[in-house]
């Protein structure tokens, strides 16, 4: 079995009990975290890196919520290097590796809540 990369335990405490909240929150997760990594992806390559730590920024309150701790640092550190540091030393690394962990937990919620669709 694959490691959850992901936790809902405050994700269900805010929901009290209300599955299909969870659902909800979990799909427009996957589709705002998709698109966010789809930016990255193309800002990288012109080297924006005000916008893509504006991007972690969001990335990394999206990670909090659904208990992917090790993302919501990653995304945290992204924006604080970028904007608040102005320190690019190892930013593109760790974006590649905030993007790569993000699509392996899109991956995990989509066969967990079995989302099937086009995002």
């Amino acid at each position: 079995m694959e490691h959850r990369l992901y936790n809902l335990k405050k994700l269900n405490e805010l929901a009290q009990g209300d599955k299909n909240f969870v659902r909800d929150m979990v799909v427009m997760f996957v589709e705002n975290v998709t698109s966010s990594v789809n930016d990255i992806y193309s800002l990288k390559p012109v080297e924006n890196w005000k916008k893509i730590g504006e991007i972690a920024h969001k990335l990394a309150t999206n990670f909090a919520y659904l208990g992917a701790d090790k993302l919501q640092t990653i995304a945290a550190d992204i924006e604080k290097s970028i904007l608040c540091d102005k320190n690019l030393d190892g930013v593109a690394e760790k974006t590649e590796a905030m993007c790569n962990d993000a699509i392996l937990v899109i991956g995990q919620l989509k066969e967990k809540f079995e989302i099937i669709n086009e995002i």
